[in-house]
């Protein structure tokens, strides 16, 4: 009976393990994404013309998350890093890139 209780409880823990670890990916993954859209969408509605067309122009750009912020594309509690559990500072950028027309955002630690 104790040996088929331990096995149970050790079947329990693991699978509460494994949901809290994906349930930590998961939000860590909305992070990213909430600042990849943002940074697409400041691109996007022309907040800076300037840096769009340079960004264009050399394929690549940085914006900075404390302009998304000032524009209201993300807020203030989006800042808190799910993986690290701190809180990233304004001036961590989120890289644009443009490849033959095409956009893509991403953020990298």
């Amino acid at each position: 009976t104790i040996g088929l209780i331990a096995i149970i409880g050790t079947v329990i823990v693991s699978n509460l393990s494994v949901s809290y670890t994906n349930q930590q990916e998961e939000q860590y993954e909305n992070f990213k994404n909430t600042l990849e859209k943002a940074a697409c969408t400041y691109i996007d509605l022309n907040m800076n013309a300037n840096l769009k067309r340079t960004c264009q122009n050399n394929g690549s750009c940085t914006i900075a998350v404390q302009d998304l912020l000032k524009e209201g594309l993300i807020e203030d509690e989006d800042l808190n890093n799910p993986k690290t559990q701190t809180r990233i500072a304004g001036t961590t950028k989120v890289q644009v890139r443009y490849d033959n027309g095409i956009k893509t955002c991403s953020y990298q630690e």
